[in-house]
């Protein structure tokens, strides 16, 4: 099924480009620099993908596909929380993969957090939040997030999105 193929690669992106540089954005964007992906600087698209917080520090590139689907990394403004959105992927597959990923991301002394679990329906489709944490003792981690629709644009205000797994790092100060 596509769509599951398309909940599977953006799983793997998410771990290849925002796993594998936790909490560095400065990272994230040299590698985007070297990939030579091309930047998002359509306005309304930039804001989708990166927010409207002041002071941005936010980017948006898209990412090659291998089966036409868009596919766009991004850090978010103020917080620079790493996100890759899709343009389709099965909800559910996505979330199975989401939550294994987060759970084997803990270490032995982390402890594991569902922070926010809600399916709603809006004016356009059935949309899905899960937020989990992984924490240590002092309260450092990383939050992960999981916004999905049953359809491209029904959680994402009408637009072409279907997925989203956002990553940003948990301060021991701004422990919950």
């Amino acid at each position: 099924m596509a769509e599951d193929y398309n909940a599977e690669l953006t799983y793997r992106l998410f771990t290849a480009t925002c796993m594998r540089r936790v909490g560095k954005p400065e990272q994230i964007r040299a590698w985007a620099k070297e990939a030579r992906l091309p930047p998002i600087t359509e306005p309304n698209a930039l804001n989708t993908f990166v927010g409207t917080t002041p002071g941005a520090k936010g980017a948006a590139w898209s990412l090659p596909s291998p089966n036409g689907r868009k596919f766009t990394l991004s850090l978010r403004n103020g917080s620079e929380a790493c996100v890759l959105w899709a343009e389709a992927g099965d909800p559910e597959t996505a979330e199975d993969l989401f939550r294994k990923m987060v759970t084997a991301s803990a270490g032995d002394n982390s402890k594991v957090s569902v922070d926010q679990d809600q399916s709603f329906t809006t004016a356009t489709g059935k949309s899905r939040l899960l937020t989990m944490s992984v924490t240590e003792k002092d309260g450092s981690g990383y939050e992960f997030t999981l916004k999905a629709g049953d359809k491209p644009g029904a959680f994402f205000s009408g637009a072409p999105i279907q997925l989203s797994m956002q990553l940003e790092r948990i301060e021991p100060t701004k422990k919950k």
